[in-house]
């Protein structure tokens, strides 16, 4: 069994600047990232089963040091056992991000793909409900949101398996909006790479979107006989990613920021206080097992 790769995971979480991170080490000429974003390899039972080989073929093996961001590895709970009985010397980079202004992040991408219906409030309060009689994976995947905000719980399983000096704890807001020098050093020393980013010509990829036509959008994300038969017609998984990344591209718009702003506060005075109340619980847990300075998270008179 191969061991001996050089292999840092970015494991999440979801919706905390991973697509970001992703972008940025692409473009470094020493780091392999795999050919398909997000293989789900260590999460997805059909996809482990191709085995290590497969994954390992989905990377350039002339390069040394091999990366990959898969968030769903922190949230799904088999995915550290894989990663340790296959790959025991691996290193992680985890992000973390408010747990409330993650949650309504996932909210936002579940409405923007035609998956959710309900109101924010409405969505956390049926979320137990949706997700124990969720058929398949939809709901644990769509509709998780305060659910993957339970960074302790998941974090905990990677750190009864892997020693403290395997992780980087990163929170979210001294990384984002804008580039923190001074982080994209510690992730690279971390990594074992010479940071020769030049942050000022990287995109901006933590803008919110908003659909222009509620049609082409169903077309990408819903299943139809049309997208069945596309999907016969064109076999490479890595060239269906990059026309479902067009399509998307073309279809949606920047969401204004001051109405995002104007409509988070509103939903943040409405919340009940058990979610403010367990958004602090969750602050100072992860306080305590990774140490990160997390006081600007909570919430005051709860």
């Amino acid at each position: 069994m191969q061991k001996d790769y050089n292999f840092t995971f970015v494991i999440g979480a979801q919706k905390s600047g991973t697509t970001t991170i992703h972008e940025l080490l692409s473009v470094h000429s020493d780091i392999s990232l795999p050919s398909i974003k997000e293989t789900h390899f260590f999460s997805d039972d059909k996809v482990y089963h191709k085995g290590l080989d497969w994954y390992l073929k989905q990377f350039d093996r002339t390069k040394n040091i091999f990366c990959e961001v898969d968030p769903s590895y922190l949230f799904y709970k088999q995915a550290y056992s894989r990663i340790k009985e296959n790959l025991n010397n691996s290193k992680f980079i985890v992000i973390f991000r408010k747990p409330l202004d993650r949650a309504f992040s996932h909210y936002l991408m579940s409405c923007y793909r035609g998956y959710e219906k309900l109101s924010f409030i409405e969505a956390i309060e049926k979320e137990n409900e949706r997700l124990t009689s969720d058929v398949g994976l939809f709901s644990f995947i769509n509709h998780s949101y305060i659910s993957r905000g339970d960074y302790q719980k998941q974090l905990s399983l990677y750190l009864n398996e892997f020693d403290k000096s395997n992780f980087l704890f990163i929170n979210f807001d001294n990384l984002f909006p804008s580039y923190n020098s001074k982080m994209i050093d510690s992730i690279c020393e971390f990594i074992g790479i010479n940071n020769n980013f030049n942050l000022e010509q990287m995109p901006n990829l933590n803008k919110k979107r908003m659909v222009k036509s509620d049609f082409i959008r169903d077309m990408i994300y819903k299943e139809s006989i049309a997208k069945k038969i596309a999907g016969s017609i064109i076999s490479s998984d890595k060239l269906k990613l990059k026309i479902k990344k067009f399509i998307d591209n073309f279809n949606s718009k920047d969401f204004d920021p001051n109405i995002y702003t104007t409509e988070y506060e509103r939903i943040m005075n409405e919340l009940p206080k058990k979610y403010l109340k367990w958004s602090n619980e969750q602050s100072e847990l992860l306080e305590k097992s990774t140490g990160l300075d997390l006081r600007s998270w909570r919430y005051e008179d709860v």
